[in-house]
């Protein structure tokens, strides 16, 4: 079967994102109970959103996390903060988001597992 024969057998139903649940150590010890966000991938217009960004890190995980939803009202004014950055940055460390936004660039298809390389013999 060719390649194009194959793609379009392909059901679009099932290209969904991919998601992985991630629970945050930190915030479970302080809370006493399992805190567990759901990351999922982005998409590519997302992608190119965060290309002009100064807080790409940050702004992938608001964009990437999608329970709870960080871009939530009262989430934002219950940390005090005006925007999801200025939430995100409060709720977690710089180690955090960045192992965040790496879980998310991985689920994405940038992880080094996502395609296989086929040697030329």
């Amino acid at each position: 079967m060719n390649k194009i024969d194959l793609l379009l057998k392909l059901d679009k139903k099932k290209l969904v994102r991919p998601t992985q649940e991630v629970e945050i150590k930190r915030l479970s010890n302080i809370l006493g109970e399992t805190f567990v966000v759901i990351c999922q991938a982005i998409t590519a217009d997302e992608m190119k959103e965060l290309t002009n960004t100064k807080t790409p890190n940050e702004d992938m995980v608001i964009m990437g996390i999608k329970d709870p939803m960080l871009t939530n009202q009262n989430v934002i004014e219950h940390f005090g903060a005006v925007t999801a950055l200025e939430a995100v940055q409060t709720i977690f460390l710089p180690g955090e988001i960045a192992l965040l936004a790496g879980i998310i660039t991985d689920l994405s298809g940038f992880g080094k597992d996502a395609v296989n390389e086929i040697k030329n013999l």
